[in-house]
């Protein structure tokens, strides 16, 4: 009996291609691509991908007009997330015409506003009959495809917004404001930049996609399974080796990933049958790889999407973001850290023997490549690339050094599965950013930050104190059920200017 149990607890622990699959599956089931499309569906929808990750490299090291870079990138946005996201669950993984038709109208908005030129941008203020048709067909796709990608709350937050602005004369002080009919409501959002193709979109179309693209092109390279295999290989004979592990790769994943779910389901694989052998309960080994992965939003080099948002508002440099989050990273897996010692003598946790496939010195001289291609991009940035230059260069390097070894090297089979990949994991984030416009453009054209300040303001009675704790449980609750950019994007437009005039720094 003992024998058995020593080798059990001997077995090697290792990422094996099923279990990688298996977390694919999981990612996308929850916030990749909800349909698995295969035939002549799947292929168009990967071409579809593959182009647009290629014209996202393209524009980071070349010049492409603002205004056709964001519109061509709310095209690509809403093209995939119709054919990806279904209508709804009993309509997954297959292709309808209620996906196809809603992409085709779709491109055909963006191709009237950009053939339309300045001609077409200069009548944002009084726009023709078909502006506002085109627009109209163009909002409602986009509160559709974001319904589609994140959930309800997003559109319903944006049409309330919408609502305040065309019923402004109707409402009660202090909210009472002059009003704006459809037409000038549809030309500020549709026509201009400052409404739904606004700064969310801008840094969606130049930031946050390229860092999904790096994100993937390190997943296909193999960095993943280097930093979950490097990770037992450090920890796997010291003591709590199972908890350390998972917060070691929680880190070294985390922070290229910057996706708290593609972080927890990658690592559980793997992981939460260790964790149960060496003796955690279920619920808190479920709750250790959870926590472990919602670090990486706020882990550097790539954190979150708000973190590109943050920096674009803020008017300041990615870099700077970085810094600003490297204390709160440490903190923030010190505690999980101090956790897991908790619960290893909570638990009566013991230790489990592994048996690496190889040492840690054999590992690092392999594949130590890996850990150059994560920190590149802040190296970029160092010399003093701008954030989308630093990337691009990144994700180069990321791809030369693949050809170091056979097996990560990124082959054509990889490589398209890598862009496709990258812009797939955009697709949230770009929906959300797209949507959020909505309500940044709101607010620019009627001006309710001011008089949510004021109103704030009194509710606190002059405390910024309660001001700031209004603020947080109002992101709380926005942040329940949507992506971390729209609660961000809400309040920094929002609850923001209280702050600010209650005497709180910018950052």
């Amino acid at each position: 009996m003992a024998d058995e149990k020593s080798n059990e607890n001997d077995e090697t622990v290792a990422v094996s291609n099923e279990a990688l699959l298996k977390a694919e599956a999981y990612i996308e089931a929850d916030e990749g691509a909800t349909n698995r499309l295969f035939g002549w569906a799947g292929k168009i929808s990967t071409a579809i991908a593959v182009v647009m990750s290629i014209f996202h490299l393209y524009a980071a090291y070349a010049i492409v007009p603002t205004q056709e870079l964001r519109y061509i990138h709310v095209a690509f946005t809403l093209v995939l997330s119709f054919l990806l996201f279904p209508l709804a669950t009993r309509f997954r993984n297959r292709v309808r015409w209620w996906d196809i038709v809603p992409g085709i109208v779709a491109v055909g908005t963006i191709v009237y506003a950009l053939w339309g030129g300045d001609d077409f941008t200069d009548r944002a203020t009084v726009p023709e009959h078909m502006d506002v048709v085109v627009g109209i067909v163009f909002i409602m796709l986009l509160l559709e495809a974001t319904r589609r990608t994140t959930g309800l709350i997003m559109p319903v937050v944006s049409l309330f917004f919408v609502a305040y602005a065309m019923l402004g004369p109707h409402l009660p002080a202090p909210w009472t404001h002059r009003g704006y009919d459809l037409p000038r409501l549809v030309g500020h959002l549709f026509i201009t930049l400052e409404g739904i193709f606004g700064v969310a979109v801008d840094v969606s179309a130049t930031l946050i996609i390229l860092f999904t693209i790096y994100g993937a092109f390190l997943a296909q390279s193999g960095a993943g399974k280097f930093f979950i295999d490097f990770s037992l290989a450090l920890m796997g004979n010291k003591p709590n080796a199972a908890g350390r592990t998972v917060v070691l790769s929680s880190f070294l994943l985390g922070g290229p990933s910057g996706s708290g779910v593609a972080t927890t389901v990658m690592i559980g694989t793997v992981a939460y049958p260790m964790l149960k052998k060496a003796g955690f309960e279920k619920n808190a080994a479920g709750g250790l790889l959870a926590a472990g992965g919602l670090g990486a939003i706020l882990s550097p080099p790539v954190l979150g999407a708000a973190a590109f948002l943050i920096a674009e508002f803020l008017k300041i440099s990615y870099l700077d973001v970085i810094w600003m989050a490297t204390i709160p990273t440490c903190l923030y897996y010190l505690s999980l850290l101090i956790m897991v010692e908790i619960d290893a003598k909570r638990f009566g946790a013991h230790d489990v023997n592994f048996k690496p496939e190889m040492t840690i010195g054999q590992m690092t001289r392999r594949y130590g490549f890996h850990f150059i291609s994560l920190i590149a991009v802040v190296i970029f940035m160092l010399i003093g690339y701008s954030p989308s230059l630093s990337v691009f260069y990144a994700t180069a390097v990321t791809f030369a050094l693949s050809f170091l070894r056979r097996e990560t090297a990124l082959v054509p089979r990889k490589l398209v599965k890598a862009l496709a990949d990258g812009s797939i994991g955009a697709l949230n984030a770009a929906t959300t950013c797209a949507c959020a416009g909505i309500v940044v453009g709101v607010v620019t054209l009627t001006g309710p930050g001011l008089k949510f300040s004021s109103i704030v303001i009194a509710y606190a009675g002059g405390s910024l104190l309660l001001t700031a704790i209004y603020t947080a449980l109002i992101v709380w609750v926005i942040g329940l059920a949507v992506p971390g950019t729209a609660p961000y994007i809400t309040c920094a437009v929002i609850r923001a200017p209280a702050l600010v005039k209650h005497g709180g720094p910018d950052y």
